[in-house]
């Protein structure tokens, strides 16, 4: 419509109905809606309007003095409902304060404001329309009301293309559309094309000095700049020409040279011509790839991880039917916990990136290496030739992740067990596969770290084995079928008991005496322990609640129990029958490598409550004086291989006198473990240790025989 003689037409009706405002205000006093009868100009400006769309006018105050028949359609309200009212009858309460107060200041300033509005219906019925809003100015410029014009959003398109021929109104509508949006006619001759739509193609503005390209000049520019692949331009043109004649809906992504990835769709009008709508997805399509690799690929090292893996395994065992085979590696890196514990989960996340990319530099392109696990990789060792061949390659791999790792600042060196299973003769599908060589890594680890194992079907038999402690835990913890026994713990010069040791038993009902060092480790990884632990407190303080009251009571607490956040509690409620002064807790160094500002502040609490505590096995960890010096301990023990050592005796004496002077030195009494006979405990006697338990005193026993022997010496 621009430079038409309709334009003008236009703003003279508009200037014409503004003059009217003062009368129909008058109008509507009296309860009587407005007509337009003034003058052919106002007639013929209401009929225009309201071929428009939704219409209606206000007055300066934003009270409504004119609403078409679209407009009463849509809101289901009556013409006398709505005259005289403002379109706050239509709010919704969707939109905030500061939309409503920006639409106004934008209006008293005389500016066009448009705007996507949520409104409600009489009904209640809630619907968008895309809402214009121009300023009515009268002959002196002031503003005597406002023309509002509406479109519901739904078919907010067509609604578009039908209304461009006849107001500049729509190019405004057109050019918020949220991609690139044009309109072509029947003889393909472009109608209308958006800003955004230029921008997308980057279309230079050389283009269109000439007027508005058809579709083929379009296509033409486009395939003369490569926009379409290589080929032949004027092929390219023709065959999207015969495509477009044919006047089918149609959508489809193209990927553009400079890398943007555009959705086409397309949708024929009636009467002919279509209209096209170009949409970036370049970050849909990039967020799409991400989920994907997210999905399929492990996001701290980029492998593979067990989905994705699985389904390598499952492609692998196709391939080799014919004869041949696969071999699967699952690798464990041993004592992992204890560096990322010592080092931080910094340096221990730094330690998995690189093992899994010395794992990549070792495999062939027809391998696949994956992380399956925390500290668990994998990998697909195809068509080998021989199980001389599986070994040398798991050889390979051992002695390529045995070199150390130059971590930033640290220098790490790591043990590696690998579990081999081979397929399909060890299970022909992924699930059995990988099952069976994670089975082999457990049995692997079980006997010695450091090397690899293949699997066994004597392997599932220690696996049922395992499911069956597993299950009994569960039943023994539910019904108390544990028992406690008791080691005595002497004096070296009095040999009488000044406390004692309070050792788990449990008599698996199929199994017999199942031995504490093979359930314990279970009952810490299927996160058991902390209910065992919790029963082994309550049991052996209200026992030790019938001793002597000089006669103290040991307990071995865990490290997951010091994980529970109601430790402390737990500990207080156990031992109400016990005076807190008689009950010693023993605590390993593992326990004090990880978080040890949490775990100091939980022993110090105890302490100040009168628990004592012991270290256990000192010298067989880390044993880092720095532990010492942190915590004041009561108690620390010396472990049975000092004591018991045939080779090194000499050697073996040194550390003990240096453990033992160092406890004295610190005011901590010293307790000499496994002590079996009268020569070690006269060594022990005359090297200045205080305290010692062993079978030269007496086995671990129940507490009915305990109390048997508190009154001699043993």
């Amino acid at each position: 419509m621009r430079n038409s003689a309709a334009k003008r037409a236009m703003a003279f009706n508009l200037d014409s109905l503004a003059d009217r405002a003062p009368d129909l205000k008058k109008a509507r006093k009296k309860a009587v809606a407005p007509r337009f009868s003034a003058g052919a100009n106002a007639k013929a400006l209401a009929s225009a309007l309201d071929q428009l769309g939704i219409v209606s006018i206000t007055d300066d105050k934003g009270n409504i003095v004119h609403a078409n028949d679209a407009f009463l359609q849509i809101c289901q309200f009556r013409r006398k409902e709505v005259i005289g009212k403002s379109h706050a009858i239509l709010n919704s309460g969707y939109h905030p304060s500061e939309f409503w107060a920006a639409a106004y200041q934008a209006l008293s300033k005389g500016q066009t404001w448009r705007a996507p509005v949520k409104n409600r219906a009489k009904d209640g019925t809630l619907y968008w329309v895309d809402a214009l809003i121009l300023p009515l100015k009268g002959r002196r410029k002031q503003i005597t009301g406002y023309l509002s014009f509406q479109i519901d959003i739904t078919a907010a398109v067509n609604l578009h293309i039908a209304l461009q021929e006849r107001n500049a109104l729509l190019q405004a509508i057109v050019d918020s559309f949220p991609g690139g949006l044009t309109v072509f006619d029947r003889d393909l001759r472009i109608k209308l094309i958006n800003e955004k739509q230029r921008q997308l193609l980057e279309y230079p503005d050389e283009l269109f000095e000439g007027g508005l390209p058809t579709l083929e000049e379009l296509y033409r520019f486009n395939a003369n700049r490569g926009e379409y692949g290589p080929g032949d331009p004027e092929e390219q043109v023709r065959a999207r020409i015969e495509l477009a004649r044919k006047g089918e809906t149609h959508i489809f992504e193209r990927r553009r040279p400079n890398g943007t990835y555009l959705e086409i769709r397309g949708t024929p009008l009636q009467g002919g011509g279509f209209v096209t709508a170009h949409l970036d997805i370049t970050d849909r399509k990039r967020d799409q790839e991400t989920i994907g690799r997210l999905e399929n690929h492990d996001a701290l090292t980029g492998l593979p991880n067990r989905a994705l893996f699985q389904e390598r395994i499952r492609h692998g065992l196709l391939q080799v039917k014919n004869g041949m085979s696969l071999a699967l590696h699952c690798l464990g890196i041993d004592r992992f916990k204890s560096i990322n514990e010592t080092l931080g989960p910094q340096v221990g996340d730094a330690l998995l990136i690189a093992v899994g990319e010395r794992l990549r530099s070792e495999i062939r392109d027809t391998d696949t290496v994956a992380r399956i696990g925390g500290d668990e990789f994998a990998v697909i060792q195809m068509a080998p030739q021989s199980i001389e061949e599986i070994e040398a390659f798991a050889k390979r791999i051992l002695f390529a992740l045995s070199e150390p790792f130059e971590l930033d600042k640290d220098t790490v060196s790591i043990g590696t067990s690998i579990g081999i299973a081979v397929g399909p003769s060890d299970g022909n599908d992924a699930e059995q596969l990988l099952m069976n060589a994670d089975m082999a890594l457990y049995r692997t680890k079980s006997v010695g770290r450091g090397t690899f194992g293949f699997f066994e079907q004597s392997m599932h038999e220690r696996l049922q084995k395992r499911h069956q402690i597993i299950m009994g835990l569960h039943e023994a913890i539910a019904n108390s079928k544990f028992e406690l026994h008791y080691q005595p713990i002497v004096n070296v010069n009095t040999r009488r008991i000044v406390g004692c040791e309070a050792l788990i038993r449990w008599s698996h009902p199929v199994r017999g005496l199942i031995p504490a060092s093979e359930f314990i480790p279970i009952a810490e990884e299927c996160g058991l322990i902390g209910q065992i632990g919790e029963w082994v407190l309550k049991r052996a303080c209200a026992e030790a609640s019938l001793w002597p009251d000089d006669i103290w009571v040991a307990v071995n607490v865990s490290p997951a129990q010091f994980r529970d956040q109601d430790l402390v509690e737990k500990i207080t409620n156990a031992a109400k029958t016990l005076p807190l002064s008689r009950l010693i807790l023993e605590i390993t160094e593992t326990l004090l490598m990880k978080d040890q500002d949490a775990v100091f502040q939980t022993l110090e609490q105890l302490r100040r409550m009168g628990i004592r505590f012991s270290i256990d096995d000192f010298g067989t960890g880390f044993s880092s004086l720095s532990y010492l010096q942190s915590f004041p301990f009561d108690k620390i023990k010396i472990d049975r291989s000092f004591v018991s050592a045939v080779s090194n005796v000499k050697r073996s004496s040194t550390l003990r006198r240096s453990i033992i002077q160092l406890g004295y030195n610190l005011g901590m009494t010293s307790v000499a473990e496994g002590v079996e006979t009268e020569q070690q405990l006269d060594r022990l006697r005359a090297e200045g240790c205080v305290e010692a338990q062993g079978f030269l005193f007496s086995r671990a026993v129940p507490a009915a025989k305990l109390r048997t022997l508190f009154s001699s010496p043993l």
